[in-house]
């Protein structure tokens, strides 16, 4: 987790409730925040750039603040569906903003010829995902309205422009079949867009 869970973790816990039994955790260390079989690259049982598959099939899996590791959103989203019993439900998120990693701001990961990369030189902060329905929401726009005092204008086009694999909603619409959205704008410590996505498994 991070420097914004005193706002994330609550909004998470309203989002991903009531959680149906067995759950996966992708990217968690401890159970802190929820209860559940933890994979991560920390515990040396689990890394996302890899042809991992778990060992058995859950009805939930929550997959926090590492999906943006992913240089193939795709067949992350796909291995996580393979993951599911009939309909399981998957919850995964991507972050937007995180000036607090870069010496200038960005929006997205790659700005200035500066590319971020996180826990070794393989691990990339390579994707986020993108509807056109955020530019409906309040969230979406309230983070576009803030950002400008950092010299941005269009998001979507600096999204497209910054991060280096945007998952499109259609994408995981042909793996999964359903799709929703909620977002959360942070205007401190740290300004950023969290984008929780959740599908379930037909």
């Amino acid at each position: 987790m991070g420097v914004s869970d005193i706002i994330v973790i609550p909004f998470y816990k309203k989002k991903i409730s009531p959680i149906q039994f067995p759950v996966a955790l992708l990217g968690f260390t401890n159970n802190n925040v929820f209860k559940g079989d933890l994979y991560d690259r920390n515990i040396g049982n689990w890394e996302i750039n890899s042809e991992w598959k778990l060992p058995k099939l859950y009805n939930t899996i929550i997959c926090t603040r590492c999906a943006y590791f992913a240089k193939d959103p795709k067949d992350f989203i796909a291995r996580c569906y393979n993951s599911l019993q009939p309909n399981g439900i998957l919850y995964v998120d991507w972050g937007l903003g995180d000036h607090w990693r870069f010496k200038n701001y960005k929006v997205g990961w790659v700005k200035d010829g500066e590319q971020e990369y996180a826990y070794g030189n393989n691990n990339y902060l390579w994707s986020c995902i993108f509807s056109e329905k955020f530019t409906e929401n309040p969230h979406y726009q309230q983070f576009e309205k803030e950002i400008k005092r950092y010299g941005y204008s269009d998001l979507k086009k600096s999204i497209m422009e910054e991060v280096p694999s945007v998952l499109s909603e259609a994408e995981v619409l042909s793996v999964f079949g359903n799709i929703n959205f909620d977002l959360l704008c942070i205007r401190e410590p740290y300004l950023q867009l969290y984008i929780l996505m959740s599908s379930k498994k037909d």
